[in-house]
């Protein structure tokens, strides 16, 4: 039986991903990873089948079909998707996800850090399908231990909080601007020209947001530059040197059903 594999992580365009073929092994779509959705402010698509299963390889938000966020699910959690739908930002997969022996849903999966496998999970044996969550559980445990170690290193900026509280104020800000201005749109008379008039004051004020959102930014980056980390230290963690060592072991047990990086 063949497997095909789309290994989905951030990349520009899904759709140019190249695949491995031929018989001796899964057949694995691994997009370009020069530039990434965060860089260019491009949506990710997935290029995948309509149907499918497979895993969540990080840590990463899970949605209502209504697309409110319910929390994170963790690396290694399985999933099976049904269809794929375009949101504002990436493709999302309709999907129930296994929590202990139980399968939960339907819920809305970003595709932006994923691996998806055609077909049924049912048609692998049990051992391998246990091998696999523990190979993407290690991984999304490593994914986490480099995040915390990497907000380690931001926190030590002295303008790190006051730069995230004014960015989430300008982000506010926006979000209420855009309430305010679909309100306006279902006022007539008076009452529109109040709630016009408050938008417009709000506009004023989101200028002042703004510029104080890139004064603590420009803060922040020029300490960030004058004071780089020590890439040392995250080499040196003995808890992310334990779980590189475990990964290497899971990896040898699935090494033909996961992509080749």
């Amino acid at each position: 039986m063949r497997y095909f594999i789309i290994l989905l992580l951030l990349a520009l365009d899904c759709g140019a991903a190249a695949a491995r073929g031929g018989n001796s092994g899964p057949s694995i779509a691994a997009p370009p990873r020069e530039k990434t959705a965060a860089d260019t402010g491009a949506n990710i698509t997935f290029p995948g089948p309509k149907s499918g299963w497979g895993f969540v390889q990080a840590t990463s938000p899970y949605y209502s079909p209504q697309g409110k966020n319910l929390g994170n699910l963790p690396g290694g959690t399985p999933f099976k998707y049904t269809d794929v739908k375009n949101s504002s930002k990436n493709a999302m997969l309709v999907s129930t996800v296994r929590r202990g022996e139980a399968w939960e849903g339907p819920y809305l999966l970003d595709c932006a850090d994923i691996v998806a496998y055609e077909g049924s999970p049912e048609a692998l044996d049990r051992p391998t399908l246990q091998n696999l969550a523990a190979y993407f559980t290690i991984k999304g445990k490593i994914a986490d231990r480099k995040a915390a170690l990497a907000q380690g290193a931001l926190a030590a900026n002295p303008h790190y909080e006051s730069a995230r509280l004014a960015q989430q104020a300008y982000q506010d800000s926006i979000a209420k601007a855009d309430g305010m201005e679909k309100q306006m749109r279902t006022l007539t008379g008076a009452r529109k020209a109040k709630a016009d008039d408050a938008l417009r004051a709000l506009k004023y004020e989101q200028v002042r947001i703004k510029a104080k959102a890139d004064q603590e930014a420009a803060a922040f980056k020029t300490w960030k530059d004058t004071h780089p980390g020590d890439p040392s230290k995250q080499t040196a963690d003995p808890q992310l040197r334990d779980l590189e060592q475990a990964l290497q072991a899971a990896k040898g047990k699935v090494e033909d059903l996961i992509p080749q990086s």
